[in-house]
Formats: C-alpha cells, structure tokens, sequence
C-alpha cells in the first residue's frame, strides 16, 4: 500500500445547448432623484452646521458679556469693601464726632450693673400655662 493518493480526474460537464438565457430589459435608474436626493441630504447638513455654528456664536457673545458684568461687579464690591473700611476708620470717626460739636472725656468711668436674668439663673423664669417661652430671649438678653 502506498500513502500517496491518485490523482482524480476531472470530469467535465456535457456541453449544455441551452445555457444562454435571454434577459429582460435593464431596469431604469432614476439618476435625477438620487442626485435630488443628495443634494438635499447635504444641503440639510449644512444648513444644521452653519445653525449650530450661529448658536455657539451667539452663546460666546452671551458667555463674554456676562463675564464682563462679573468683572465689574468683584470691581464695584472691592470698591464698597474700601469705602467701608474707609468710613470705618477711628480717626475720621473721631473728626466727624468734633464736627458735630462732641469733646473728648476727661475721664472714664465704668459702670457695674447687677443683673437678674433668667440665663444667669439669678431669677427664676416665669411659667405662664399656656404661653411658651422664646427659646432665644435668654440668649439674647445675656450677650447684653
């Protein structure tokens, strides 16, 4: 036995006489309508281009001028924090009050006062049925 294998012999097939076949006319293409078509696919991708294009642009006109406004609002807010560090100044306070006619004390006294708050627990507070007490009284009468 040998491994190796015998050649096949191609066998061709008889001659057919009817292996022309007629055909029909080619179909019709309708050249225009596809040119019509793409025209106005890309017509309509242009147009939403050159929209999209005027809209950023508008939005960049909106963008730079509302950072224009910020810019002169931080400057107008500096300006009011000076104005009012200004105003607050001991010195010009001290020649306003001379202006109005006010002298320097001669001397400076200080005064103690008792106090009976309800906070400092000196006085008890008063319960009233049906009335409740403002939580925040006694803090804010104590800070005085």
């Amino acid at each position: 036995m040998s491994a190796v294998t015998a050649l096949q012999r191609r066998v061709r097939p008889e001659p057919d006489d009817r292996h022309l076949q007629v055909v029909d006319a080619p179909a019709r293409r309708h050249t225009l309508l596809y040119a019509l078509a793409i025209v106005l696919v890309l017509g309509a991708a242009t147009f939403g281009a050159v929209a999209l294009n005027a809209l950023a642009a508008a939005a960049a006109v909106e963008s730079r001028t509302l950072d224009a406004q910020v810019v002169e609002a931080e400057r107008q807010y500096a300006q009011r924090i000076a104005d009012v560090a200004a105003l607050e100044d001991p010195a010009r306070i001290r020649a306003a009050a001379e202006d109005l006619g006010m002298v320097p004390a001669d001397s400076v006294r200080h005064l103690q006062v008792e106090r009976n708050l309800p906070a400092d627990g000196a006085a008890p507070p008063t319960d009233t049925p049906g009335v409740r007490p403002d939580p925040l009284k006694p803090l804010l009468s104590a800070e005085r």
